[in-house]
């Protein structure tokens, strides 16, 4: 089984897409809160696809998904950049807040691999194009490139510290 955090997004919907096609079992976890229904609604009656409609801060709600769990996808997080300047919290607890909910429920739960969706956003102003993943030093301009590199490091040192397998990808603008 598959756990796909924000799968009713625009990319984890067609990751769903993708693990089905494969034939794999998916369980998205998604508050709805910009995932859409009917980007999932082919998969009703498909037997593969299992919804928790259940935020990342909700620790409960993740342990809960994460049972019988052997990947988790991670790709929940504000998709909205400008919104960390109106709410500046918003993407310490629906980013980094989250991730940490995230790893901890893995712990919990005794899942061991994650592939997590960061973004081009933890380079800030790079001077370099394209950015190669070894360059530095990442200096994030806005709340949310910070939220996915400390994400990131969270991560890296879970992974670490706990034996686990994890894969960063850092995406650039999706359109």
């Amino acid at each position: 089984m598959h756990l796909v955090t924000g799968g009713a997004g625009f990319i984890g919907s067609h990751l769903v897409d993708a693990l089905v096609e494969s034939g794999q079992k998916v369980r998205v976890l998604d508050n709805f809160s910009s995932g859409r229904e009917e980007f999932l609604s082919h998969h009703e009656d498909s037997g593969r696809v299992e919804i928790f409609r259940a935020d990342l801060l909700d620790m409960n709600a993740v342990k809960k998904s994460m049972q019988g769990v052997e990947m988790v996808h991670h790709l929940a997080a504000n998709p909205d950049i400008r919104l960390g300047t109106e709410v500046t919290d918003t993407d310490l607890k629906q980013g980094t807040l989250a991730t940490y909910n995230v790893l901890e429920a893995m712990r919990m739960e005794g899942v061991s691999r994650i592939s997590f969706s960061s973004s081009s956003a933890i380079y800030g102003e790079a001077e370099q194009m394209p950015t190669p993943e070894t360059y530095g030093p990442v200096m994030p301009i806005s709340l949310y490139g910070a939220s996915k590199l400390g994400s990131e490091a969270l991560i890296t040192a879970w992974a670490g510290t706990f034996g686990a397998e994890a894969w960063i990808h850092r995406f650039a603008n999706i359109v």
